[in-house]
């Protein structure tokens, strides 16, 4: 649910070709990640874009563009491919969005809102977006989601927390389920049936500025 925070990460060089180092058409240095190809299709998939970007906290959608075999007006923009990763991966999955500058709680739009409101307490409490699996109302273990029919993989309930500690969840996450709550009760008041139904006005400020409805 929540990014890991100070995971070991390798140090990165420049990408190399035939003893040279490779640049972009701006002449900056195009940066090795080991696990992203040397050209990539306009095109990538949503879940690989995700899992790109889950890999390694540095990448950048310009490391991934600078790939492309197109000329630049071509590619697609910072933009499109992060629609395209919520589209078709975060949104069916519930996955909490990994892209760093967006943990900023003034950043808060209604996407954030979507996302914990989809999420159970037990998710939250186990830091997870996987599914919490129950006997006779207890928690037992954790099972994974994917995009196509499968045979789920189970794992223990803290799998994802620090060394078994309760993980508090981040800032970003405390305060879209406090906006979730609270306009879910204002929608109540107004007499609606949910709070996707309130008229503008009643919107977090946060939104307006942040528009991703």
């Amino acid at each position: 649910m929540d990014s890991p925070i100070g995971q070991p990460l390798p140090g990165l060089s420049p990408l190399g070709e035939n003893g040279q180092v490779v640049r972009d058409h701006e002449g900056k240095e195009i940066l090795d990640f080991p696990f992203l190809p040397r050209y990539i299709t306009t095109k990538p998939p949503g879940w690989l874009l995700e899992y790109w970007i889950r890999t390694d906290p540095r990448l950048t959608y310009r490391d991934i563009c600078v790939r492309m075999v197109a000329p630049p007006h071509l590619r697609p923009t910072e933009n499109a491919l992060n629609m395209r990763r919520e589209r078709d991966a975060r949104h069916p999955l519930h996955l909490s969005c990994w892209t760093y500058r967006r943990g900023i709680p003034s950043r808060l739009n209604k996407v954030d809102v979507e996302r914990v409101e989809r999420w159970s307490v037990d998710q939250i409490r186990f830091n997870t977006t996987m599914d919490v699996v129950y006997t006779d109302g207890v928690p037992v273990h954790l099972a994974d989601r994917a995009l196509e029919s499968h045979t789920p993989s189970t794992y223990p309930l803290d799998y994802f927390l620090n060394q078994g500690r309760r993980e508090v969840p981040s800032k970003r996450i405390i305060v879209a389920q406090s906006v979730f709550f609270r306009l879910s009760e204002r929608a109540k008041e107004l007499g609606l049936t949910s709070w996707r139904e309130l008229p503008d006005n009643e919107w977090p400020v946060a939104f307006k500025h942040n528009i991703s409805r």
